[in-house]
This record gives structure tokens, sequence and C-alpha cells, in this order.
């Protein structure tokens, strides 16, 4: 009884499939023929379009040989310019001169006159020391010296009297003589006390502390009442005095560059270097090249430069790291054309020169040296060329290009523009518009609307 039922059911499956399916089965299959002829006109247009690619089935790449359309490139105009030759370093700001202040003889402070960072001329007083010992001796020599005059007078009167005698032949040749040298020796007397007056009053100015060159006061390291010694030989002294202007920059260069710098201060008498610190957008300062060190450092195989900077407006301080930009002198009436437009070759360094046709030539130039951004070339690039600056990968010797000069809008003198205008060809990968299904299309004929670009590309 059970096969019987599942053999009724198993025909009403059958037969609803029959009644359902199978109509649809065989519209598909006609429809399937009917697009067939359709197919074959799509193919057909395929293979035309197929027959403008190269002879190896691909498409060619922009702006190559083969390609349907030119490739769009950036463009700048070599210069003709005079510029200047410089080398840049790192280096330091020293000063001049630099004076650790110290006590030339032993006494008690009295006065300070000078404050911490406080600017002083040469002159300023800056100590006084208790110098009431040193004026007692001061007044000690000046009493002998009166001392020793007096005896001086004696003997030069007694020497006179002597002299009258002698004339008169009343007393001897030796006692002359005698009279003669005690003369001499109290003027020597006097000569020594006269001296000896001289040193103490040394002595006694030591006491009276003054600066000795302008500059600015470091750290003061004694006050009043504190004694201070000649023979104290600490870093800081009683006060440091730095020079702060004029100050000098120090920097190291490589050796190699050492025969540039020698000619150059050889044939000008100055050579200028300019100052920046970190984040200057001009120079603080403008100095001249004044000192080069007599050895390499065979260490680093650096040689030490120093140039002389007037600091009057005091935006440069000691100590401070700064940048050295030294002019040795200047390229005269030389072709120029952005960095970027030099491209390297086993053959060594090369530009693409856009043609007056919108044909790019690959032209070999020599690579004279570089100026941040900018590079001095020569060769058979002459100003007025352009170069290409952008889109070089996609060039190719001889090709076509679409121009648009740095900085200008695009041209209108033969050389077209960047972008698609009228009669230019469409992007790669540029959807073409096609008419709805039914409308017509441009050429009044009637045609389905072509398929996505993402899934003509999977096809």
């Amino acid at each position: 009884m059970k096969r019987a039922i599942y053999l009724i059911i198993l025909l009403a499956v059958a037969a609803a499939f029959y009644v359902y399916a199978y109509p649809r089965l065989s519209g598909a299959a006609a429809d399937a023929q009917s697009a067939a002829p359709a197919s074959n006109a799509a193919a057909g247009a395929n293979a035309a379009a197929g027959s403008a690619t190269p002879g190896n089935g691909r498409p060619g790449r922009p702006g190559g040989p083969g390609a349907g359309f030119p490739a769009g490139v950036v463009t700048a105009v070599a210069l003709k310019q005079t510029l200047p030759i410089t080398k840049s370093a790192v280096g330091y700001i020293e000063p001049a001169n630099t004076v650790v202040v110290r006590a030339r003889a032993n006494g008690v402070v009295t006065a300070v006159g000078v404050e911490e960072g406080q600017t002083v001329k040469a002159g300023d007083l800056l100590f006084k020391l208790d110098d009431s010992a040193q004026q007692a001796i001061i007044a000690k020599d000046q009493a002998t010296i009166a001392k020793d005059q007096a005896i001086l007078d004696s003997a030069q009167a007694t020497l006179a009297r002597e002299q009258d005698l002698v004339k008169k032949q009343v007393d001897p040749q030796s006692a002359l003589d005698t009279d003669t040298a005690a003369a001499k020796v109290a003027a020597a007397s006097i000569a020594v006390d006269q001296a000896q007056l001289r040193a103490d009053q040394v002595v006694e100015s030591y006491m009276t502390i003054l600066a000795p060159i302008d500059g600015r006061v470091g750290t003061v390291n004694t006050s009043v009442g504190n004694l201070v010694s000649a023979s104290d030989n600490s870093a800081g002294g009683l006060v440091t005095i730095t020079q702060m202007s004029p100050l000098r920059v120090a920097f190291s260069i490589p050796e190699g560059s050492l025969d540039g710098f020698r000619a150059a201060l050889t044939g000008s008498s100055k050579l200028p270097v300019s100052v920046t610190a970190p984040g200057d957008a001009a120079p603080r300062a403008v100095g001249t090249l004044s000192f080069i060190d007599s050895t390499v450092d065979t260490s680093s195989g650096t040689i030490v430069i120093k140039a002389t900077v007037d600091n009057g407006a005091g935006k440069l301080w000691p100590g401070q790291y700064v940048s050295a930009l030294t002019q040795l002198g200047t390229y005269t009436d030389v072709t120029t054309v952005p960095l970027v437009a030099v491209q390297q070759s086993a053959n060594g360094p090369y530009v693409f020169r856009v043609g007056g046709d919108s044909k790019v030539s690959k032209l070999g130039v020599t690579l004279v040296t570089t100026l941040g951004d900018t590079a001095i070339v020569s060769g058979a690039l002459q100003p007025g060329d352009h170069v290409v600056v952008e889109g070089q990968l996609r060039l190719a010797d001889g090709a076509t290009v679409r121009e648009t000069v740095q900085g200008d809008a695009p041209a209108g003198n033969g050389r077209p523009g960047k972008g698609t205008g009228a009669g230019a060809p469409a992007a790669i990968g540029a959807e073409t518009a096609t008419p709805a299904n039914g409308a017509p299309g441009a050429d009044g004929s009637t045609r389905p609307r072509r398929a996505p670009a993402a899934a003509a590309g999977n096809s």
C-alpha cells in the first residue's frame, strides 16, 4: 500500500514539472538562437577595433610606439641663468675673545660693580678690593725716597766742597774719590726707592679690577666680603666676559672641497658666508671667510674653516649651532632645468625634450651640479627648450605627447594641453556614453546599451 502511494506522488511531481518548466526551457533556447547573430556582429566590431593595436594583439601603451592616443605630460622651460657657487656646512658660533677675570693680588672684596648678564665696556669697574695695606706700603716707599733724597743732597754738597779743596791742594785726591762714590751711592738708592714705589703702585692697581674687553658678563662668582687670592685657579675665576661682536662661525668641510675654498679665497679678497639658524627663512648675519686651518683632520678627513661675522644686531649667540653657506663664485650663463627632469640610464643622464610637433626626443645631457631643486646641465639642450618634468615613465623616444607647460594653462600654440577637449581622445579606461535601449545612437542606429567598463574588462 505504501509503495502505491509513493508511486502516485512521483507521477504527480513529474506531471507538474512537464506542465510548468518545459515551456520556459523551450523559450530560453529560442531566445539564445535569436541572440547569436547579434553576438557575431559584436565580435566583428571587436575584431575591427583590435586591428588598431600592435601586431602582438595587445593594445599599445599611452604615448609609446603603436599607441592610439598621445600621453599627457607636464613640461618646464630650460632657462639661461647666472647662479652662485655655494657650499653649505653645519657649524657653531664661537666668540673671538673670552676672558676669565681673576684676582692678581690678595684682598677682601669691598665692592662689586657688575651684575650677571650685564654688557660692559673695556675699563668698566668690576670689583674693588681692600687696598688700605697697600696704600700704607706706598706711603712708606715715598718716605724712603724722601730720606734717601736728603742723603743724596748732603753727599752732593760734600762732593762740591771736596772738589774745591782738591783744587786748592788742601785735601788729597783720594778724599775727592771717596766723596764722589758716596754721592753715586745716594743717587742709586733713590733709583731703587723709586722702582719699589712703582712696583707697589702696580700692586695697588690690582685692588681695582676693571673689564679688559667689551662683552657680556657671565656668572659672578664672588661677592662683597669674600677674600680673593691671586693663586685662585678655579675654572670660572671671579667672572667671565664674552665678546659678543664680532663673532666667528666655525665649520668643517671635506678635504675634497679644500681646493675650491683655497682657489676662491686666492681670487677674491672677501668670500661672503651667510649664517642661518634652524627654522630661519633668511640669514641672521653675513660675514667673511677669515681662516682655513693648516692641517686636515686625518681621523675624519675634514678641515676647519672659520668666518668672522658682525653681531651688532645680537641675533647670534656663542655656542649656537648654525648653518654656514659660503659663496665661492658664480655659474655664469648656464642652462638650468628642474632636477626632476633629469633621468638616469646606463648611458648617463638624459631628459625628454618636447619638439614643436609634440613629439619627444631622448636627449643626453651632462649634469654639472645641482642647487636645491635646480640642475645645471650642459650639452645639446638649449635655453627655451621644453623638457618633461612629469610623466616620463610613459614615454619612449619619438612618442607623441599632449603637453602642459608647468605653471601655465593648456598651450594654444599647437601643443595641446592636458585633459580632453574637442577632438581629443578619451582617457584610458573612460566609458563612452551609449544611448538607452531602443534609442537612436550618434550614427542613427538603434542598439542596446554597452556593458560597463568593469564588466567589459572581465570578458
